[in-house]
């Protein structure tokens, strides 16, 4: 299938000015008249006005269940996104903390494609990682990967934790699993609404939260834009599955 004009109405997320360019590095032509194009690109997460006046255009976009094709549903963008993710935990970590990775205390809890990208990219650092899962299979490939494996109850005993990565988008630390972290631990939520932790008990209890949401456009936007580019070119060369 031949694509050579593209249309992006959309451009307040840079995600979509880069992936506009990696369209544009690639031999496509953008216009300002979605009549003349051969597809249109929205950003992710989508927005269903976003999709008024485009009824008669072919569209990819990015999460949920419209007339078009879901980007995010294709695994290679989701694994590659989970690396980039990995990356701008690390970094969030680095900007506030004053302690080195190195031999740090750390905490994932849960283990999917973004929580192994992590663990991946600390083992570099020679971290003490924890992995908090209830899938045995994940347990066994975290503790494959050198990591000590605790279930979601003993979040509730005391641990001794220089960070928290939590990726689970579910309230799992509520005021038990909360009290049981030490007061200086730092906790950075990168789970998607609503979150692991009670946000109103963390707030009283001082605990040290970061909001990791928005990743992994927050630290590595040109990569996340060439990202969906790629992708897309690569859905419209598979003949869009």
């Amino acid at each position: 299938m031949k694509m050579r004009k593209f249309y992006i109405p959309y451009k307040e997320d840079k995600r979509m000015i880069y992936a506009s360019e990696y369209f544009t590095k690639n031999g496509l032509t953008e216009t300002v008249d979605k009549s003349s194009a051969d597809f249109v690109l929205l950003p992710v997460p989508v927005k269903k006005y976003m999709f008024e006046g485009l009824e008669n255009n072919l569209v990819f976009y990015g999460v949920g269940e419209y007339k078009g094709y879901d980007y995010n549903k294709i695994e290679a963008f989701k694994q590659k996104n989970a690396y980039l993710t990995a990356e701008g935990a690390i970094a969030l970590f680095k900007e506030n903390s004053d302690i080195a990775l190195y031999n740090a205390n750390v905490l994932i809890v849960g283990y999917g494609r973004i929580a192994k990208a992590l663990h991946k990219a600390l083992n570099a650092f020679a971290g003490k990682v924890t992995v908090c899962s209830r899938n045995e299979v994940s347990r066994v490939l975290a503790e494959a990967n050198g990591a000590k494996c605790i279930d979601f109850s003993d979040l509730s005993e005391r641990g001794h934790y220089d960070v928290v990565f939590n990726t689970v988008p579910k309230v799992v630390f509520t005021k038990r699993e909360i009290d049981a972290l030490d007061d200086d631990t730092l906790f950075i939520d990168l789970a998607s609404f609503p979150g692991g932790v009670d946000t109103h008990y963390a707030k009283h209890k001082k605990l040290r939260l970061i909001d990791g949401r928005g990743m992994p456009s927050a630290y590595s936007v040109k990569t996340a834009g060439y990202l969906i580019g790629e992708t897309v070119l690569n859905m419209i060369k598979e003949g869009i599955k």
